[in-house]
């Protein structure tokens, strides 16, 4: 089988740009970084900005609580 043409291989390589893929081959420890880069920031995961309890709920449970003197 004859080798891609000019034409396919730059084809090729816009899309793996457009899609995100790595459009040449690389070794192992760059593609560590570019499956970081792949991921959402740290900032954006719901985990990350989203850890605090639920006040609202802790402070009415705690009243309730209270009024039934099982907590002070």
């Amino acid at each position: 089988m004859a080798s891609l043409s000019n034409y396919a291989v730059r084809m090729a390589r816009l899309s793996a740009r457009i899609f995100g893929d790595v459009a040449r081959p690389t070794d192992n420890k760059s593609m560590k970084v570019v499956q970081l880069f792949k991921e959402p920031p740290m900032a954006q995961k719901k985990e990350v900005y989203d850890w605090y309890p639920q006040h609202k709920i802790y402070y009415a449970l705690t009243q309730k609580l209270r009024y039934m003197g099982l907590f002070r």
